[in-house]
């Protein structure tokens, strides 16, 4: 099987002491990978790293230069041999550089392990060891993800506990060959110390000064244990109150980012609001230019019927004309057939006399040939008129006045004239003739 091999360095702006140890150590570890972490700081230790995904043995370690593992992943293919893993620490300007030479890797799975190395490795602890507060931020968030503690990781395979090393065994004498020496050596005896006689007055004061400075310590102690509870109280009140402040930029964050939500999801229904109004308007005009186009044939349409129609009607004129002159043509011919021909250009005889011009009798005019087709009588279309409704009479609020009585106009009778003599009078002559005259 064809094995890959590749080389990635970074430069991390940290000592290489305290890159190594940071490796060694499980919470560090834990820290700037993200992810569950063990590791055993020995040769033949074990190291557990991305939530027991990667699996390694160290094999080679000098402190602040090197380390020399054995290492695989989960995906690497059952049966296959463990990778070799060769890191080496270079103080450069700026920090140390850490180059990684990953060998023997499985066919199809050099690209993997080398992404693995940049964005697990390399990156992140550049990240850890040159930002300002990166490592508190990272501690916390692994602390929060609940990989620290860090217990009870199980992985493909058991690594290796810590070697074991014998304690230091003596050597066992024999009795017979120190006998000798036993019995050469000079026995051991007991120092006699000489007593006082003890002054009461001096106890008494020394006990005094014992009680004394027992007093003092114990206050000193009670002064120490009062001050280092109110600076725990006081490192406990700091603590929630910069927990409660968390919380409120927290809560105003999640504040925040549901207002921009809102505001989106409006905004975006605002636009799908302006959006199906100009798809709605698009649609109405696209309506209005189609009637409006229908309109337009409707009309072209009629005008052209009428065009033909008027048409049809002047050639019917004409061709009407043209009969009646043919027919004119046809009954002059007939009546100049009809007149007797003369014999002799000279004839002699002499025209009939005409009638005078006086005459009642007039030639009767030529009768009309009636055409045996009859033309149809155009219907006659009925105008529909809607007969508008009688506008409603509105009662007025105002009550009408009383029409005023009119005075009856009584026609005065004339005076009866004054009767004369009953004598009557006599008629003059003159106009009893004018009456004669106007009865014949």
């Amino acid at each position: 099987m064809d094995a890959e091999e590749f080389t990635v360095s970074s430069v991390i702006p940290a000592s290489p002491n305290r890159i190594y140890s940071a490796w060694m150590d499980e919470r560090h570890h834990s820290a700037f990978t993200g992810a569950r972490a063990t590791v055993d700081p020995w040769v033949g230790g074990r190291v557990v790293a991305d939530d027991g995904f990667i699996d390694a043995t160290h094999v080679y370690l000098v402190t602040g230069s090197r380390i020399a593992m054995t290492w695989r992943t989960r995906d690497f293919p059952k049966g296959a041999n463990d990778s070799q893993v060769d890191i080496s620490f270079s103080p450069v300007a700026g920090g140390t550089k850490v180059e990684v030479t990953h060998s023997k890797v499985p066919a199809g799975l050099g690209k993997a392990c080398e992404k693995i190395w940049k964005s697990l490795y390399l990156g992140p602890m550049a990240k850890y060891f040159g930002e300002p507060d990166a490592m508190r931020a990272a501690y916390a968030a692994a602390k929060k993800a609940g990989h620290l503690p860090l217990s009870g990781i199980k992985a493909s395979r058991p690594g290796p506990r810590r070697p074991f090393v014998p304690a230091p065994q003596l050597p066992v004498e024999e009795p017979g060959e120190d006998e000798d020496e036993d019995e050469e050596r000079p026995k051991k005896t007991r120092k006699r110390v000489e007593t006082k006689p003890i002054d009461l007055r001096e106890l008494a004061q020394a006990q005094a000064e014992a009680r004394k400075l027992a007093a003092r310590k114990k206050a000193e102690s009670k002064k120490k244990a009062e001050a280092a509870r109110k600076q725990a109280e006081a490192a406990q009140r700091k603590l929630e109150a910069k927990k409660k402040a968390e919380a409120l930029k927290l809560k105003q964050a999640e504040a925040r980012r549901i207002a921009a939500e809102k505001k989106r999801a409006a905004a975006e229904k605002k636009a799908e609001l302006a959006r199906k109004k100009a798809e709605a308007k698009a649609k109405a005009d696209a309506i209005k230019r189609k009637k409006a186009e229908a309109k337009k044939k409707a009309d072209a349409k009629k005008k052209a019927v009428a065009q033909k129609k008027a048409a049809a009607k002047k050639k019917m004129a004409a061709k009407k004309k043209a009969a009646a002159k043919k027919k004119a043509a046809a009954k002059k011919k007939a009546a100049v057939k009809r007149r007797p021909a003369s014999k002799k250009r000279g004839a002699t005889k002499k025209r009939v006399a005409t009638k005078k011009r006086g005459s009642s009798k007039k030639r009767a005019a030529p009768k009309k040939r009636r055409s045996t087709k009859k033309k149809a009588a155009p219907k006659k279309r009925r105008k529909v008129t809607k007969r508008r409704a009688a506008p409603k009479k509105r009662r007025s609020t105002k009550k009408k006045a009383a029409p005023k009585k009119r005075r009856k106009v009584t026609k005065r009778r004339a005076a009866p004239k004054k009767r004369g003599s009953t004598k009557k009078r006599a008629k003059s002559p003159a106009k009893k003739a004018k009456r004669r005259t106007s009865r014949r």
